[in-house]
């Protein structure tokens, strides 16, 4: 089991990863410990494991750590299993993991073994979403020392902070040779945003595409609107929204652009964004 000790509910006193060993050595499994202690430790040790052929990784984290994960195993045909143990756990919410980590372990007895794709943005894999625009510069602007305190309440108030200060440039995104102008973009194969909004909701981390949402106002006011109607799934319905499917996108624009991809910064435009295809084995609950 690759973990992340500094994620939300990883860090001192919560006793989750012990009780995990545990409940796996009661299935006859005995599970490895591996501590991650900085940025990209969990692609190069997911990695290894791979290489090694080992029997089934196991990660516990939150989306940031799942994804370094993810990106060390694509391709791969070694089963992932998912303990959600972070903020907002956007992929163990997508696939109905149970919050209670006992059910979670049951999954090994239960659960199903399913293949998805995977999104790449460059050389980077992701397997929820990626941003471009206003909510990457929330991620860049998230306080960690707060995150830590209040979790998600963190990523709100940075949100109304770029509200404020954001600077909503437009920006060019070709979606397989169509051209589309827009100032914020969700590019998804998940369909929870943030753990609560459905900005995407025919995504599918089974299907061989994208499923795109485009904000098109540079009116800062008007993504007040955009989260009123997100929160009821009402947004396709303004005119000023666009949702679309596509395999190939483009993204070009100012530099000052920032694209984020499962919540973790990857730079500025431009960017390329593809799928691949058949990518990566998770347990999952049987009935999803």
């Amino acid at each position: 089991m690759i973990y992340n000790p500094q994620a939300g509910g990883l860090r001192k006193g919560s006793g989750k990863v012990t009780f995990i060993q545990d409940a796996f050595r009661g299935q006859g499994i005995e599970l490895q410990l591996i501590p991650t202690r900085s940025p990209g430790d969990a692609s190069i040790l997911a990695r290894r494991l791979v290489e090694s052929e080992c029997q089934l990784v196991v990660a516990c984290g939150g989306d940031g750590t799942i994804n370094e994960i993810i990106g060390g195993m694509a391709g791969s045909h070694v089963p992932l299993m998912i303990f959600p143990g972070g903020t907002a756990n956007v992929l163990a919410n997508e696939i109905g993991l149970p919050k209670d980590i006992r059910h979670c372990v049951q999954l090994l007895c239960t659960g199903s073994l399913r293949r998805i794709s995977l999104g790449k943005a460059g050389a980077r894999h992701f397997a929820a979403m990626a941003g471009i625009g206003v909510d990457a510069g929330v991620v860049e602007a998230v306080n960690p020392a707060l995150k830590r305190k209040i979790g998600q309440g963190a990523f709100w108030l940075a949100g109304f902070q770029q509200l404020a200060r954001y600077h909503f440039l437009p920006f060019e995104i070709q979606v397989d040779g169509h051209s589309h102008s827009c100032t914020f973009a969700i590019i998804s194969k998940s369909r929870w945003y943030a753990s609560r909004f459905q900005l995407t909701p025919r995504a599918s981390l089974f299907s061989d595409t994208f499923e795109i949402c485009l904000f098109h106002s540079t009116n800062r006011w008007r993504y007040l609107t955009y989260l009123l109607y997100s929160s009821f799934c009402k947004h396709e319905f303004l005119q000023d929204v666009t949702i679309l499917q596509g395999k190939n996108i483009k993204a070009v624009g100012p530099d000052q652009v920032m694209v984020q991809v499962d919540g973790e910064l990857i730079g500025t435009l431009p960017q390329e964004f593809q799928i691949q295809e058949d990518a990566l084995t998770l347990i999952m609950p049987s009935d999803l």
